[in-house]
């Protein structure tokens, strides 16, 4: 079956908060083993825990430029240098926020130490986004918004030409803006740093509760919510709350693959 008319997959890397807790990573995900959705503290070891090998992804797109969602990319990139005439002859493409995403990459080649090693050193190709750029990434259809965070972000949103849609918020206060860019998809991974509650308008910090991804979910009409970026203690509740709102709604599981078919 070609790949591309295939159901989109989504591999769980991580979905705990900032600060990963025992045997929980920070969030991050892969779509279709290829194309990852930040890198959360333990991305490499997450990857080859879930039968990926690192040279496999191709794209890394970026939320934001926080570290829980960054501390991954020296690793990955380490990872890529260190394999020689075994990394595979393509950039490794980098996808992020405008203003931020250009910096992050060069100061994880200077941690690196690329200028002491330039063995290591690989074609990186990093294209910087704002929110509402629509562009192709692996063959995969890539739309975004603007997050509403305390730092510039983007919510995305990948479809296969089956009609497959997942939609990924990043880390955001409720955000009218996702409500469109979510419209009818399959799967909405959002985030729910606060637990169960609603706070609507976090202006200070740019985060949500799970009554408040609900809520987008719910406007949005999307055939299922995943509930993420939540500390382990508050899942229950936070789930529970989120399905009063919108039923459809679940946990998703580290090491979890979940696929997403055109007609979900």
């Amino acid at each position: 079956m070609d790949e591309h008319k295939a159901p989109l997959s989504i591999t769980v890397l991580g979905t705990t908060t900032c600060t990963p807790e025992k045997g929980a990573n920070t969030a991050s995900f892969v779509v279709d083993r290829r194309v990852a959705v930040d890198t959360g503290w333990y991305f490499t070891d997450r990857l080859l825990a879930c039968g990926i090998s690192p040279l496999d992804i191709e794209a890394v797109v970026f939320t934001h430029c926080h570290h829980d969602h960054i501390l991954g990319l020296p690793q990955l990139i380490f990872y890529y240098g260190i394999q020689g005439e075994k990394r595979p002859k393509r950039p490794l493409r980098i996808y992020g926020p405008a203003g931020e995403i250009r910096r992050v990459v060069a100061d994880a080649q200077h941690y690196l130490q690329f200028d002491r090693y330039p063995e290591l050193r690989f074609e990186i190709e990093v294209t910087e986004l704002r929110g509402g750029a629509e562009l192709d990434v692996c063959g995969l259809t890539v739309k975004t918004c603007s997050a509403r965070h305390s730092v510039p972000g983007l919510c995305y949103r990948f479809g296969n030409e089956t009609g497959a849609s997942v939609v990924f918020s990043g880390d955001t206060a409720f955000n009218p803006d996702l409500i469109e860019l979510a419209r009818g998809a399959g799967l909405l991974v959002h985030e729910a740093s606060y637990g169960p509650k609603s706070v609507r308008e976090d202006v200070r910090w740019g985060h949500s509760g799970s009554r408040d991804a609900a809520e987008v979910a719910r406007q949005a009409g999307v055939a299922r919510l995943a509930i993420v970026h939540c500390g382990e203690a508050h899942l229950p509740a936070a789930l529970e709350a989120a399905k009063v709102v919108f039923p459809a709604s679940f946990i998703l599981a580290q090491g979890e693959q979940v696929r997403i078919e055109a007609d979900d």
